[in-house]
């Protein structure tokens, strides 16, 4: 298991209320976690709570269809993306939450070892600009 953690400040003038109404915000997630996003669909669940969607999205290694799993908590969102890439299961857990005037996220990868260390070099390079977009939005 690879583990590493995304911290971004909130801007001031930004409530931490607005913050967790954008991560219980499912389609401003998604469309947040997968920049490259071609689509996605609704499967079950109930998206005020906890729902999975299944997503297609473009990545370097081409168009790639996977689970995302989302569950609304009172200090954040639970992500879960299970995908099967053609090199084996990648597994990729997140924890948003709001703490201390910060948006973190906690990241927990499991897959083989080279699905491991490409995944957790990609969270750590693209997720900062998703924690980025994600607070814009929430301004707005």
């Amino acid at each position: 298991m690879a583990t590493t953690s995304v911290s971004t400040p909130i801007p001031a003038g930004l409530s931490a209320t607005n913050v967790l109404a954008a991560l219980h915000n499912h389609d401003l997630m998604i469309k947040t976690l997968c920049p490259a996003l071609i689509s996605y669909e609704f499967e079950t669940g109930d998206p005020a709570t906890s729902a999975v969607y299944s997503v297609t999205d473009r990545k370097p290694i081409g168009q790639t269809k996977y689970k995302l799993t989302l569950t609304n908590t009172y200090d954040g969102v639970n992500s879960l993306v299970n995908a099967k890439p053609p090199v084996g299961v990648l597994t990729i857990a997140g924890r948003w939450r709001v703490v201390d005037g910060t948006l973190r996220e906690d990241v927990e990868i499991d897959g083989n070892f080279m699905m491991k260390k490409m995944a957790k070099g990609n969270v750590e390079k693209t997720h900062p600009a998703q924690h980025s977009m994600l607070l814009q939005q929430a301004k707005a």
